[in-house]
């Protein structure tokens, strides 16, 4: 059993590896192509900071006061690997949560038609229709993912394409569009 110097140790050695070049990408590091956790907070992050500070946001901002906004699931259009509907969520509830966070003002999150008429049904237990006094959103947050596959004997690619808009839904004109896009290659070796 290693004891905590030992495992001190170890890290600093690890550490100082990496630090030399022996941990650098995903084919030395034996990691998979698929969207990491590490692709989740730099995409979200960029997203919402995108959307906060685009002009033609804080112009209907400036116009309408608050943006009542519903945030759509993810469209998943990815050939290689498969992203279930629970992690495409959260690359869209993350953004709202930034969101709601650092802009209060700016935004109203109206929850999606579905859900809320699930959860009330559950609720309540029994089905009461739409709700008379029911806010109805302005804009939709939608995030469309795709990719590109490259495999051949020796190694495997994937390029990722995620791009998110915010739409008028009474127009159906974009107010804002953003993307955020990666390639990964890893070493056939590697997979699974």
């Amino acid at each position: 059993m290693a004891t905590l110097v030992d495992r001190l140790c170890l890290a600093v050695l690890l550490a100082g590896v990496c630090a030399l070049g022996g941990c650098g990408s995903a084919v030395s590091s034996g990691s998979n192509t698929a969207l990491s956790s590490i692709d989740l907070v730099r995409m979200t992050d960029d997203m919402a900071a995108q959307i906060s500070s685009a002009s033609q946001v804080n112009a209907a901002i400036q116009q309408e006061g608050r943006l009542r906004i519903v945030v759509e699931p993810v469209e998943n259009n990815l050939t290689g690997e498969i992203l279930t509907r629970g992690e495409g969520e959260a690359f869209t509830s993350r953004v709202r949560a930034l969101l709601s966070q650092h802009e209060p003002a700016k935004f109203a999150w109206i929850m999606n038609r579905d859900a809320y008429n699930d959860l009330r049904g559950r609720e309540l237990g029994y089905d009461l229709g739409p709700s008379p006094e029911a806010m109805n959103p302005e804009y939709a947050l939608t995030a469309k993912f795709s990719s590109l596959t490259q495999e051949d004997a020796d190694r495997r690619s994937e390029y990722y394409l995620c791009v998110y808009e915010l739409t008028n839904l009474q127009t159906r004109a974009v107010l804002w569009s953003g993307k955020y896009e990666v390639k990964k290659t890893v070493a056939k070796g590697f997979l699974d």
